[in-house]
């Protein structure tokens, strides 16, 4: 039985750890072809060996590696079918004293990143389509914090609301064009991935009593985010765009 991913390729960015790891082997797994970047070479070249894909060093924050990542997908398998926009990073420094700089490589990373990707994904698509509609689906990974109010990470829920909104803007602004390119964002809560371990500790990451606010007990596992981010790509969801599905446990609700 085939998945709806089969034959799909795709290609995912901060595919070395975490929530990008993990999407990379379930869509390999279910037969999509992937094309795993990262900033963090060894770790991509890890983790596509493991599945059988193809990895490449890419720092998002630069246009020319955006073409030569989506050049590589066109190479090896003659076009793209998806974007999974992932690479992040964070701050937990209070945003009032935060220095410029430190801001300035948030919004690199994640909000110019997140342009510069969905503006080189759909070009590709277009391409590719020849005098029919363009298809395809790029999810972007925000943050459930881009919807709440969050002292002490409001330099990162900055970031993680602009690109949740452009999103959505560029999911509605495709298909009024015409275009059947479908634009989706996840926003999980907490995830155990190092991003968060280095953020607060192993300790604290295995105690109990950290999660005591997440109705389901838990942090997630990246495994989760990856499964919805597989339907988001996949056919199951083709009449959804510009949507946002929270993976939180139930913990924003709290």
């Amino acid at each position: 039985m085939t998945h709806p991913v089969d034959g799909k390729v795709v290609l995912i960015t901060g595919a070395a750890s975490g929530i990008g790891a993990a999407t990379a082997r379930l869509a390999a797994a279910r037969g999509a072809k992937v094309i795993a970047t990262d900033i963090d070479g060894e770790g991509v070249t890890a983790v596509a060996g493991e599945i059988g894909g193809h990895g490449l060093v890419h720092d998002v924050t630069d246009p020319a590696q955006w073409d030569a990542a989506i050049a590589a997908a066109v190479a090896h398998h003659g076009r793209l079918d998806g974007l999974v926009s992932n690479a992040g990073i964070v701050n937990y420094e209070p945003i009032i004293d935060l220095d410029m700089e430190l801001f300035r490589s948030l919004v690199r990373v994640q909000v110019e990143a997140t342009f510069v990707g969905l503006q080189k994904a759909v070009a590709q698509m277009r391409a590719q389509a020849g005098d029919e509609p363009a298809q395809g689906s790029i999810v972007v990974n925000a943050s459930v914090m881009a919807n709440e109010v969050a002292p002490g990470i409001a330099s990162y829920a900055t970031v993680k609301a602009a690109i949740a909104n452009m999103a959505r803007a560029v999911g509605v602004e495709l298909g009024r064009n015409g275009d059947f390119i479908r634009v989706n964002t996840v926003a999980p809560g907490p995830v155990r991935t190092p991003l968060l371990e280095g953020a607060i500790g192993m300790e604290a990451m295995q105690d109990p009593a950290s999660w005591g606010d997440v109705p389901l007990g838990d942090p997630s596992e990246p495994e989760d985010i990856a499964e919805t981010i597989l339907f988001l790509l996949s056919e199951e969801s083709s009449f959804m765009t510009s949507a946002q599905l929270v993976v939180d446990g139930g913990w924003s609700l709290t």
